[in-house]
C-alpha cells in the first residue's frame, strides 16, 4: 500500500540526511486560526499573552515607511541605512554593526564564524541557543541559575575552564525568567578567554545594559532587537555590536540579503521615532508588568502563585496549590487566554508560567480568571 511506499522513500532518503539529524519529527505551532477553530472563540477575542510581543504594534509613521518600500528589488546587502542609523543611536562606528532577520539570524551568523566546539548558556534560558547548537552540532554546556533564577558567574568560569568553550551566550533581562544580569557579573566573564554575548532582546524595558562596556572588551558581542521594543516581531529584524573584526567576518559570511526591504525601512523608521516609541508602548508595557508583579504579590488574592521580580515585559511565577501550571495553562486556552507554560522541555520550569504584560484590560481579564483557578 501507500504507506509502506512512503516509508521506504523515507528509509531511501535518510542515508543522505545527517546522522545527528535523520528522523527528526517536525512539531508545528498551531497559528490563532488553528486555536480559534479548536476552543470556538473568533481570533480578535483571543487574547494573546505568550510570546512577549508588544500588543500596541508599531506607530502609524512606522508602517507607512514599511508601505513605501521598493520590493521589486533586492534589498541593500550592505545595509547601509540601518547601520548608519544604529552607529547614530550608539554613538560607535558603523563597521561595528551586523543585521539580521532576527537576532536569532545574528547568532546563527557567528555560530558559523566560530565553529564552536561547546557553548556555555544558563538554564533556564531561550530556547534557541540549544536549537542552533544541534542543528549545527556543537555540544551545549547548561550552567544552572541559582535558585532566584540569576546568573552565578563563577559557575559560568568555572564551566569556561572546564570545557574549554569559547563562546559563551547570556541573556539580559533573560527570557523566560526576567532576571538581569549585572554589568560586574559581565566583566568578570569578559575577563576569561571566550567570546561573550550579551543577549539584550528585552533590555529597552529596564535601564542597565552591556552598552557601558562595550569597547573596551572586544570579547563583548551585544545582540538587540527590533521585535518587542518597536512591536516589529513579524518582520524579522535584528542586530549586533561588535569588534570591527568579528564584524568583517560576519558581514562576508551572511546570507546576502538577509535583511528584507520591508523590515529595513520599518526599522530605521522605528529609530528615527524612537523616542517616541519607548514614552509610549515601552513605557505602558513595563509600567503594567509592574502593576500585574504587584498584583501577584497580594498572597490574599494569589496564595499559590509566586512571581519573580522582572525586568522584561513578562512575568514569570511558579504555580502551587490544587491546579497544577498545566491545568491552568489549558483552562485558561479553552477560554482563550494564551499564556506561556513550559512542560516538561522546560527543564526546572514544569511548574511555571509565563505571562506577557499587555493592556491594563488584558491583565485584569487573565488575572481575574487566574484568580479563582489557583484559590485553592
Amino acid at each position: 500500500g501507500n504507506m509502506e511506499e512512503g516509508n521506504q522513500s523515507v528509509n531511501a532518503v535518510g542515508k543522505f540526511i545527517c546522522e545527528d539529524l535523520v528522523g527528526s519529527e517536525y512539531k508545528s505551532a498551531p497559528t490563532l486560526d488553528l486555536i480559534s477553530e479548536e476552543i470556538g472563540i473568533p481570533v480578535d477575542e483571543i487574547l494573546k499573552l505568550n510570546a512577549n510581543e508588544n500588543v500596541y504594534g508599531p506607530p502609524q509613521t512606522v508602517l507607512d515607511a514599511i508601505a513605501e518600500a521598493k520590493h521589486e528589488m533586492y534589498p541593500d546587502s550592505t545595509q547601509s541605512e540601518l547601520r548608519a542609523a544604529l552607529a547614530n543611536l550608539y554613538n560607535v562606528n558603523v563597521n561595528t554593526i551586523v543585521c539580521g532577520a532576527g537576532s536569532d539570524d545574528i547568532l546563527d551568523i557567528i555560530m558559523r564564524m566560530m565553529r564552536p566546539h561547546t557553548i556555555i548558556t544558563s538554564t533556564p534560558t531561550f530556547g534557541m541557543y540549544s536549537f542552533l547548537a544541534k542543528v549545527s552540532g556543537f555540544a551545549l554546556e547548561n550552567v544552572p541559575r541559582r535558585e532566584d533564577f540569576t546568573v552565578d558567574p563563577d559557575l559560568i568560569i568555572e564551566a569556561i575552564h572546564r570545557t574549554k568553550a569559547p563562546l559563551v551566550i547570556l541573556t539580559s533581562p533573560n527570557n523566560p525568567t526576567g532576571t538581569l544580569l549585572p554589568n560586574e557579573d559581565i566583566v568578570k566573564i569578559l575577563k576569561e578567554d571566550c567570546v561573550l554575548i550579551i543577549d539584550e532582546a528585552y533590555a529597552e524595558f529596564t535601564d542597565e545594559s552591556a552598552l557601558d562596556l562595550f569597547g573596551t572588551y572586544p570579547n563583548l558581542i551585544i545582540a538587540r532587537t527590533f521585535s518587542k521594543w518597536a512591536g516589529l516581531a513579524g518582520l524579522r529584524i535584528g542586530y549586533c555590536l561588535a569588534d570591527p573584526e568579528f564584524v568583517n567576518v560576519m558581514m562576508t559570511i551572511k546570507q546576502p540579503y538577509n535583511i528584507n526591504t520591508a523590515a529595513e525601512k520599518g526599522a530605521v523608521a522605528a529609530l528615527e521615532h524612537r523616542t517616541e516609541i519607548m514614552t509610549s508602548s515601552v513605557a505602558l508595557l513595563r509600567k503594567e508588568k509592574e502593576r500585574m508583579f504587584e498584583l501577584l504579590c497580594d498572597n490574599e488574592k494569589f496564595p499559590n502563585l509566586h512571581p519573580i521580580p522582572s525586568f522584561a515585559n513578562f512575568v514569570l511565577m511558579k504555580v502551587t496549590g490544587k491546579n497544577s501550571a498545566e491545568d491552568v495553562y489549558k483552562t485558561l486556552r479553552k477560554m482563550g487566554i494564551l499564556i506561556r507554560y513550559f512542560g516538561t522541555q522546560g527543564g526546572d520550569l514544569a511548574n511555571f508560567i509565563r505571562i506577557s504584560a499587555g493592556r491594563p484590560e488584558d491583565t485584569d481579564r487573565v488575572l481575574g480568571v487566574l484568580q479563582s483557578l489557583t484559590a485553592e
